[in-house]
């Protein structure tokens, strides 16, 4: 999967309006045989599957605060998000130039990709005002764009294309983890996993990350 420099629990999503992948995956110390563990530099996938109701995406938040909990590290939560449509100028027939819309920005995929934020957004801020009356450091949130990700782990030389890219996605996953998936949604997730714990920018927000103990323990409700 790849060495990395940092532990946390990691949650990556590929969020959509209504169906989601998520990917939750832990730092790997190897057998626990009583001793204090080691971490190996390398994660193992802990869970995976398509999310499609709102109570799913709180028990996956609430799984990484409490695996975060448990190894005593950092929850980090990546999702995809997109580039800002790039209008092209582009030459006419007659020598002028006119500028052509992205056609991937229609209304229906910006509300789509809103609506499917949002409703992971309202479960880590609903999580981070239950960590703040705990005295605990919030979540740290991370978003990537699709070609940043895809070029990290798939290499810069990769297919290009949103279809060849996720059928790559769903080979890539398999290939890492040993589990096949039938949709890219899961995959793709997986592999925002696999970007997020090589990456130096979320290595810097973890290592700065405050350690803080709350005063008094409370039961996670809502």
């Amino acid at each position: 999967m790849g060495i990395s420099s940092f532990e946390a629990v990691v949650l990556a999503t590929d969020p959509a309006k209504h169906t989601s992948g998520a990917a939750l995956l832990i730092p790997d110390y190897g057998p626990m045989d009583g001793d204090e563990p080691q971490f190996r530099g390398d994660y193992v996938l802990y869970e995976f599957g398509r999310v499609e109701r709102q109570a799913e995406r709180k028990r996956y938040v609430e799984q990484l605060l409490d695996l975060a909990e448990e190894f005593d590290i950092p929850p980090v939560f990546v999702a995809e998000t997109w580039d800002p449509p790039h209008d092209k100028r582009v030459r006419l027939a007659n020598g002028s130039f006119a500028l052509v819309k992205d056609q991937k920005w229609t209304y229906k995929t910006v509300l789509g990709i809103g609506e499917g934020w949002g409703r992971w957004s309202a479960e880590i801020e609903a999580a981070n005002e239950f960590r703040e009356e705990e005295g605990l450091p919030e979540i740290i949130v991370e978003r990537v764009p699709p070609d940043p990700w895809r070029d990290a782990v798939f290499g810069e030389r990769r297919e290009r294309g949103t279809e060849s890219s996720k059928a790559t996605a769903q080979r890539y996953f398999t290939g890492v983890f040993g589990y096949e998936v039938a949709t890219s949604d899961v995959a793709e997730a997986g592999c925002i996993g696999v970007y997020a714990i090589r990456s130096e920018a979320i290595a810097a927000l973890v290592q700065a990350y405050p350690k803080a103990k709350p005063q008094k323990r409370k039961k996670r409700a809502r």
